[in-house]
C-alpha cells in the first residue's frame, strides 16, 4: 500500500496521503442549520480515521437551499462559529478541512423552491418509473405519506428562476465561500452532482422550456460558471476550490461522459483545485438497471481514468472503493490521483489503518440504508455498525429537536405558583444553558394571580433558580389574558417559541391541560405536585427505543444533581433474559458504568396498577415514564398507562417524555 499512502500536493497543501473522506450528507445538524456535537463528533472520528482530506457535506448557502430539516447551514454570519469549532475538529487529527457548498434548487424541502426553468414532464413514463423505483425502496407503509409530499413538492416546480434569482443565488454561494475562509476551512468543494441546482442547470432533462428553441450546452453552463467566479472572486487568491462532478445521470436528455469532460475542461481553464467524479442523481439512483452498475466495485475507474488522462486537474474517484488493494492499484496504474471513500469508510472507520496494517476491512454492502434514512429525515445510520452504536446514533439525533433546556411553565391558577417552585427547586438540570419561561395566563376579569403581585412571585422564583446555579436573566415571565379558549391560547405561543419541556401544575383539573399531554409530540411534559418533595424518582421503562429517550431525559436533568435518588424499574411480563440484555446495552449507549441497576417487577395487576404500588411502596414522589405515541382513538379503546397514573396518583410528580 505505499502509494496510496504516499502524500501529494493539492493547490497550496500537502495531503499526507491520497485518501480523501467524501462528502456524504448526514442530517446530524441542529434544525436551526447550525452545527451540533453529534456532527462534531461525525467529521473528528472521519478525521481521526487517517485520511488527508475531509469534506464535510452539503451546507447550504441560502434559507431557501436546504435538503433536508437538519441541513447545515452557512447563509448567516451566526453560523460561522460553530463551523469554525468544526473544522478545528478536522483539523485536529491532521486532515484538511474542506467545506462543500449546495443548493438544493427544486430539491429543497421549502415551501417555494428555485429551479432553472418551469417543470415537465418530457418522458412521462420515465418519470412514472422513476417515481416507482424511488417509492418502492421503503417499507409499505410509509409509501402514501412519501408520495403525497413528492407530489407537493412537484407541484411547487411551476416557475423559473427570474434574473434576480440567480444574482442572488450567485451572491449567496460567494458570501458562503468567504464564511467558509473565515471559519478556517482549507479548501472550498461546489456540489455539481446529485440533482441539485448546479446539476440542474447543467442538464437538459431540468433545463429546458418546452416552447424554446433548442439549448445549447454552453447556454447551460452561463450560472455554475458564474457562481464559480463568484466563489473565487471572494476567495484569497490562491485558495483551492474543487467540484463534485457528476459524469452520469442516466435519465432522458441528462448529463453524460462527454458533456462531463467539457463541463470539466471549462473548469480547468478556471483553475479548479480538484474534480470528485461521481454518477448518478435522485431521479436515478434506485432504478434497477442503474443500481446494478453501481453495486460494481469501481464502476467508475474508466470515467475518472479518461478524465485522468483529458486533464491536468487531479482526479478523485468514488464508487465502491470497497477494498485498499483496489485503491493501490487505482492510484499505481495512474488512473486517478486520490480516492474517496464515501459509504465504504461510514462502514468501516477503520479503514485507512487497517489498509496501513494489510488487515480486512468491513465492506459497504450497498443496502441504501443511509441513503433512506437521510431521506426520511432520520440522521444516517449505517447497518454495518455494531448494534450499539446503531441505536445511539439513532438517539442523539432523535435528541437534535427536543431543545429540553428550553423550559415552559403554565400557570393558571393559584395554586400553581406552588406548583412552579417546586419545579424551580427540584426539577432543574445542571446546564447553564437551561432557561425557564413562566407564562401566566390570566382570565378575563384579570383578577386569577390578584391576591399576590405576579411581580413578587417572579422576584422569588429568580433567586430560587440563582439558588439552583443558574443565571437569574435565564427566567423570564410574560402575562397574558386569555381572550381565547385556554387552547388557542397556548397553541399560538407554542407555535412562536420551540419549547422541549413544558411544566404544568398538579393534579390536572380542566380539559385543555389534559389534551396538551398528548398534543405535544417530541416534547417532555410534567405535572407538577406541589411541596416539598423527597428526591426519590422511578423510572419506568418497557424495554423499547422510547425509553432511551427516556434514559436521556433522566441523564440530562437528574443524574448530575448526586442529591437525586434514581431508581429503573421494568414491569416484567416475559422472561428476565431480554431486559438484562436490553440494560446492558442502554448502559453502554448511555456510557454509564454499573452503578445503576434495573428493578424488574413482576406483572400482577396491569402495567399502571404495578407501577402504582412501586411508587407507594418506595416512597417515591416523581415517576418519570415515556408516553405512547396512540391516537385519540386508540387511546379510547386500548386505555392508556400514563393516563391511568396521571389520574391516579395526584400527589406525585409525572414526567411523561415524548
Amino acid at each position: 500500500m505505499k502509494t496510496i499512502f504516499s502524500p501529494f500536493k493539492l493547490g497550496p497543501h500537502v495531503l499526507k496521503n491520497r485518501l480523501v473522506a467524501l462528502p456524504i450528507f448526514t442530517g446530524y445538524a441542529f434544525p436551526s442549520g447550525q452545527v451540533s456535537p453529534v456532527l462534531i463528533e461525525h467529521y473528528s472520528r472521519l478525521s481521526a480515521s487517517g485520511v488527508a482530506m475531509v469534506v464535510v457535506a452539503n451546507v447550504a448557502v441560502a434559507p431557501d437551499g436546504t435538503t433536508s430539516k437538519y441541513n447545515l447551514r452557512i447563509d448567516d454570519d451566526r453560523f460561522v462559529p460553530g463551523l469554525a469549532r468544526l473544522a478545528q475538529a478536522v483539523k485536529s487529527s491532521g486532515a484538511l478541512a474542506c467545506l462543500q457548498l449546495n443548493h438544493a434548487g427544486r430539491l429543497t424541502n421549502q415551501s417555494q423552491p428555485l429551479l432553472p426553468s418551469p417543470y415537465y414532464a418530457p418522458d412521462p413514463k420515465f418519470e412514472l418509473f422513476s417515481l416507482k423505483a424511488f417509492i418502492d425502496v421503503f417499507p409499505l407503509e410509509l409509501r402514501l405519506a412519501l408520495t403525497r409530499k413528492l407530489f407537493r413538492q412537484i407541484l411547487g416546480w411551476r416557475r423559473g428562476m427570474t434574473a434576480e434569482d440567480r444574482s442572488r443565488v450567485i451572491a449567496c454561494f460567494g458570501d458562503a465561500a468567504k464564511r467558509a475562509h473565515e471559519a478556517g476551512f482549507d479548501m472550498i468543494e461546489l456540489h455539481g452532482a446529485s440533482g441539485y441546482l448546479i446539476t440542474q442547470f447543467l442538464s437538459a432533462y431540468t433545463n429546458k422550456l418546452p416552447d424554446a428553441q433548442e439549448d445549447t450546452f454552453e447556454d447551460r453552463t452561463v450560472f455554475p460558471l458564474a457562481v464559480m467566479e463568484e466563489v473565487k472572486r471572494r476567495l484569497p487568491g490562491g485558495f483551492p476550490v474543487g467540484f463534485r462532478l457528476l459524469v452520469h445521470e442516466w435519465v432522458p436528455h441528462g448529463i453524460n461522459m462527454e458533456e462531463a469532460l467539457a463541463w470539466a475542461r471549462l473548469l480547468e481553464n478556471r483553475g479548479i483545485a480538484y474534480l470528485s467524479v461521481t454518477a448518478g442523481t435522485y431521479n436515478s439512483f434506485f432504478l434497477n438497471p442503474v443500481r446494478q452498475i453501481t453495486s460494481r466495485p469501481a464502476y467508475l475507474w474508466k470515467d475518472a481514468a479518461l478524465l485522468h488522462q483529458s486533464l491536468k486537474v487531479p482526479i478523485v474517484i468514488s464508487g465502491r472503493i470497497l477494498t485498499p488493494s483496489l485503491a493501490e492499484e487505482l492510484v499505481r496504474s495512474g488512473a486517478v490521483s486520490l480516492i474517496g471513500l464515501g459509504r465504504p469508510l461510514l462502514a468501516d472507520v477503520r479503514w485507512v489503518q487497517k489498509a496501513a496494517d494489510g488487515r480486512p476491512v468491513v465492506q459497504c454492502d450497498n443496502c441504501f440504508h443511509c441513503l433512506k434514512n437521510v431521506i426520511l429525515d432520520r440522521g444516517v445510520v449505517c447497518t454495518r455498525w455494531p448494534r450499539f452504536y446503531q441505536k445511539s446514533t439513532e438517539l442523539k439525533h432523535r435528541l437534535l429537536d427536543r431543545k429540553w433546556e428550553k423550559a415552559l411553565m403554565i400557570a393558571s391558577e393559584p395554586a400553581d405558583i406552588e406548583a412552579i417552585r417546586t419545579a424551580l427547586n427540584f426539577f432543574t438540570p445542571a446546564d447553564p444553558r437551561f432557561e425557564v419561561t413562566i407564562r401566566f395566563l390570566a382570565g378575563k376579569d384579570n383578577k386569577t394571580f390578584d391576591h399576590t403581585p405576579i411581580q413578587d412571585h417572579v422576584a422569588h422564583f429568580r433567586q430560587i433558580f440563582a439558588q439552583q446555579g443558574h443565571d437569574a436573566g435565564h427566567l423570564r415571565y410574560d402575562i397574558q389574558t386569555a381572550e381565547r379558549s385556554y387552547d388557542d391560547e397556548i397553541s399560538s405561543f407554542l407555535e412562536q417559541d420551540r419549547y422541549g419541556f413544558i411544566m404544568l401544575g398538579r393534579p390536572t383539573r380542566e380539559r385543555w391541560q389534559k389534551r396538551l399531554l398528548y398534543q405535544q409530540r417530541g416534547k417532555a411534559v410534567a405535572l407538577v405536585a406541589p411541596g416539598d418533595p423527597q428526591r426519590r424518582f422511578l423510572i419506568a421503562l418497557d424495554l423499547s427505543d422510547a425509553s432511551l429517550l427516556v434514559l436521556k431525559f433522566v441523564q440530562y436533568f437528574f443524574i448530575d444533581r448526586p442529591e437525586n435518588i434514581l431508581t429503573f424499574v421494568h414491569v416484567l411480563e416475559d422472561s428476565p433474559e431480554p431486559a438484562h440484555k436490553w440494560w446492558k446495552r442502554a448502559r453502554r449507549i448511555m456510557e454509564w458504568d454499573d452503578r445503576y441497576n434495573l428493578a424488574l417487577l413482576p406483572a400482577r395487576n396491569g402495567v399502571a396498577a404495578d407501577l402504582m404500588e412501586a411508587v407507594r411502596s418506595g416512597n417515591h414522589h416523581s415517576l418519570i415514564l415515556g408516553k405512547k405515541g396512540r391516537s385519540g382513538i386508540k387511546r379510547w379503546l386500548l386505555g392508556s398507562v400514563s393516563g391511568t397514573l396521571s389520574r391516579n396518583l395526584n400527589d406525585v410528580s409525572l414526567f411523561l417524555i415524548d
